[in-house]
């Protein structure tokens, strides 16, 4: 389809001329997959077609992240459930982002701005076309899919960047109310519902490789993008195909409402992002001034909280539409949070916050920049230019056969005094310290101690930032790879050392999923993955990536095997568990998660049954414990039963029999007959 589009605004002022009325020109092909590829005359013109071709398949999703950056939700759906939609207005109208993007929009370059009014034209004119009753689930009808700006697409933008961070946190922002207020106030997030929204990396990472030219059948780098973000929702990776002649040809999936692709390729570079385990925020543990819950001390001396009330407008069930406001306080540090349960605001202590990526307005910049780059030295630059890149690693490659690793997210700048303290505290020095760090994996400090406060240094993007100097990078030309861990064995030959712990840990044990991708991309010779000559083809590398192999099956299994074999029954609980079945179905398997394997749902209800740290490295588990000078290797080999009493693996492997069986499932179903994916 081709797309013509004018639009002008008026002006009271008889004696200021109209300003321009931008045209947008704009050819839009989708392949019978659906793939869009927009064409546009002009970076305001494909802006537009990405716009309007977004909203044709996901318009209720932005038309939702819209409301929540406006802080809207509770005026066209109310309270929600637990008063969550009110909690999500307070906490972003907090945030101010809408209005620091009202306020900053002017100081994006003009090609951004231009692409920015660009997308919402493109957008806008769908819902122009489109009938709310004819408009998609869930949002058919809807009054809440209205126009959108340049300046919301900003504000969301903004949004975006906190995803490692503020949003963590949000409805915690929201529950925060001193102890001295008896009175539930309205709007309030009802305690069951608030909670740290932290990623679980094992659970929703990524897997990314950049292959250089000393492992690539074609001398040319190749690069293999593997994300794991969901199928719906916010986070939902769109595919898109942009092209101005002369000025832009990027190919890839970007995050809805960006107007930029975030993984992809042009003629000259490709790359692929993982989830960084590095920490975007700090939070503090304020001491509170006895009889004066809003005064905190820092240094010995007293401080007052800071605060703001903040309105929202609330659909009541009755449809009535009531203002509600509500006092938001804050530290010198940043908003006050309170996690119930956890870590409440009481009479003696509170937390509060510093957010490395609420000052980030480079984010646009920065991926419209990656999709320009015409070569690697181009590409880097735009890492050092901008330091907009909020939560994620980059592997990249380019033709010449380069590969570069970075994580270049923005980390607070802590000093070397304060890093000691921490690291002595998360290891059990400090309960609070300690249970923050293993339930959350988040940075407590303590608020009081000027000493943790972040550094400011020359060459950061905003104060207290480490500047891109001193971030974690490596060239290669052989291979970068990560898959969730630190930046540490970005290549196991070169391990990157001596960053601070807030990039990631060094010298610890890695996750199976970090293990399997550098034993993929380092075995080498017939059966390996890269083939008897060691050289990947695009061919090896799809089959490597899709493999369905499991770390800890290759591991384990022939000791747990030798373990089972012979056994009938296995106490598990009251009952009696017959594990004979599950034992030769195991040692049957072939060892892929295939849709078609038997034995795979056995293995994998084991394998569940044991956490992510226990799989990572217990010696209950292991007999070879973990080894930094040799971390892909271990730990491995079964730990050896225990001389007397039950023995746990088996115990194990009952509990998984009893569980499929439980849930009604044949121990020889098929893995493809007891998985699915939502319809």
């Amino acid at each position: 389809m081709s797309l013509l589009f004018s639009s002008a605004c008026g002006d009271d002022d008889e004696g200021t001329p109209p300003a321009p009325t931008p045209t947008y020109e704009v050819t839009i092909r989708r392949t019978a997959h659906g793939v869009p590829h927009i064409t546009g005359k002009d970076m305001g013109s494909v802006a537009y077609g990405n716009g309007y071709a977004f909203a044709q398949d996901h318009v209720c999703i932005l038309a939702d992240q819209i409301l929540k950056v406006r802080g809207e939700r509770a005026r066209f759906l109310g309270m929600g459930p637990g008063s969550t939609y009110a909690g999500s207005d307070f906490a972003y109208r907090s945030l101010g982002l809408h209005a620091r993007a009202t306020e900053r929009i002017s100081t994006q370059p003009a090609t951004l701005q231009a692409m920015l009014k660009g997308y919402a034209a493109g957008f806008n004119r769908y819902i122009e076309e489109t009938p709310k009753d004819q408009l998609p689930a869930p949002c058919t009808g809807a009054k809440w899919v209205r126009p959108i700006s340049d300046v919301d697409l900003l504000a969301y933008a903004y949004s975006v960047a906190l995803t490692g961070s503020s949003y963590q946190v949000a409805l915690a922002l929201a529950a925060a109310t001193p102890p001295d207020v008896t009175a539930t106030t309205l709007g309030t997030p009802d305690r069951d519902h608030v909670k740290v929204q932290r990623p679980e990396l094992h659970q929703v990472g990524s897997n990314g490789w950049a292959i250089g030219r000393d492992r690539s059948a074609t001398g040319h780098g190749m690069v293999v993008a593997n994300p794991h973000f969901p199928w719906e929702g916010e986070l939902k990776l769109w595919e898109s195909h942009l092209t101005v002649p002369g000025e832009l040809d990027i190919y890839g999936v970007g995050l809805l409402g960006v107007p930029a692709v975030l993984i992809g390729f042009n003629n000259d570079v490709a790359w692929t992002h993982t989830f960084s385990s590095g920490q975007r925020m700090t939070l503090y543990g304020l001491r509170l001034v006895p009889g004066k819950p809003t005064s905190y001390y820092y240094d010995n001396e007293e401080r007052e909280m800071t605060w703001k009330d903040i309105t929202i407008l609330v659909r009541l069930d009755n449809g009535t539409l009531v203002n509600v406001t509500r006092r938001m306080y804050s530290s010198h540090y940043g908003p006050i949070i309170s996690i119930p349960g956890t870590a409440e605001w009481t009479e003696q202590s509170v937390l509060t916050y510093r957010d490395a990526n609420l000052e980030n307005d480079t984010l646009l910049a920065q991926f419209l920049g990656m999709n320009q780059a015409r070569s690697m030295d181009e590409f880097k630059a735009v890492y050092a230019r901008e330091q907009g890149i909020p939560w994620v690693n980059t592997m990249a490659a380019d033709r010449a056969g380069n590969t570069w690793y970075t994580d270049a997210t923005p980390t607070p700048n802590l000093s070397q005094a304060a890093l000691a303290t921490w690291n002595i505290a998360r290891q059990g020095a400090d309960l609070a310290t300690t249970a923050i760090w293993q339930q959350m994996g988040l940075v407590l400090l303590d608020g009081s101690n000027s000493q943790n406060e972040w550094q400011d240094e020359p060459g950061a993007r905003s104060p207290g930032l480490v500047p891109f100097s001193k971030v974690p990078k490596l060239d290669r030309t052989d291979f970068v790879f990560n898959a969730n861990d630190s930046y540490w064995l970005t290549n196991p030959a070169a391990p990157l050392k001596g960053f601070s712990p807030l990039h990631g840990l060094e010298d610890v044990p890695q996750m199976p999923r970090t293990r399997l991708n550098a034993v993929m991309l380092t075995e080498q010779g017939e059966g390996g993955a890269s083939g008897a000559d060691g050289l990947f083809t695009r061919t090896e590398l799809q089959d490597a990536i899709l493999s369905n192999r499991g770390m800890i099956a290759e591991l384990l299994i022939d000791d747990v095997v030798a373990r089972c074999t012979g056994h009938t029954t296995v106490p598990y609980g009251t009952d009696t568990v017959d594990i004979s079945q599950a034992c030769s179905l195991i040692a049957q398997w072939d060892r892929r998660y295939d849709v078609d394997s038997v034995g795979a749902i056995v293995w994998r209800e084991f394998a569940g049954t044991f956490t992510m740290g226990e799989l990572q490295a217990s010696p209950a588990l292991y007999a070879t414990p973990f080894d930094p000078a040799d971390p892909i290797a271990t730990p491995h080999t079964l730990a050896p039963a225990p001389a007397q009493g039950t023995d746990p693996v088996l115990t194990k492997l009952a509990q998984a029999v009893t569980t499929l069986t439980r849930a009604g499932l044949a121990l020889d179903l098929p893995l493809g007959e007891a998985q699915f994916t939502p319809a």
